[in-house]
């Protein structure tokens, strides 16, 4: 076997790399999704599903709006990645905000804030 792992694996990490390229090059144009970044992609193993997680580092941003502007965005994206991938079919995408990496900032700041005492 040529590949050492799920073939749903490969196509997460194509996702997360077309997808961070289109909203780090601007390509999706609404302004409520420019601070968003892909954190994680969960593809079902028929790859009908992919649920793209996102956060953003801009703490003032709304997670609520950039979801909606990511949600509005999906046939874009699937578009352009039908166009880029070499897949037969484009899974349906989901987004949701990730709040894990915003849980693990908040725990970093309690050990920071435990150490300097």
């Amino acid at each position: 076997m040529a590949h050492s792992y799920k073939r749903s694996a490969r196509i997460s990490d194509l996702l997360i790399r077309e997808i961070s390229e289109m909203l780090v090059r601007g390509k999706i144009k609404d302004p409520r999704v420019s601070s968003a970044s892909i954190t994680a992609v969960r593809v079902t193993d028929d790859m009908g599903y992919a649920k793209v997680f996102f956060t953003s580092f801009d703490e003032s941003s709304d997670t609520e709006e950039m979801l909606e502007g990511l949600r509005n965005a999906t046939g874009y994206i699937r578009s352009i990645l039908s166009k880029k991938l070499r897949i037969k079919k484009i899974p349906n995408i989901e987004f949701e905000y990730d709040a894990l990496v915003e849980k693990r900032a908040r725990i970093d700041k309690l050990i920071r804030d435990v150490s300097d005492e």
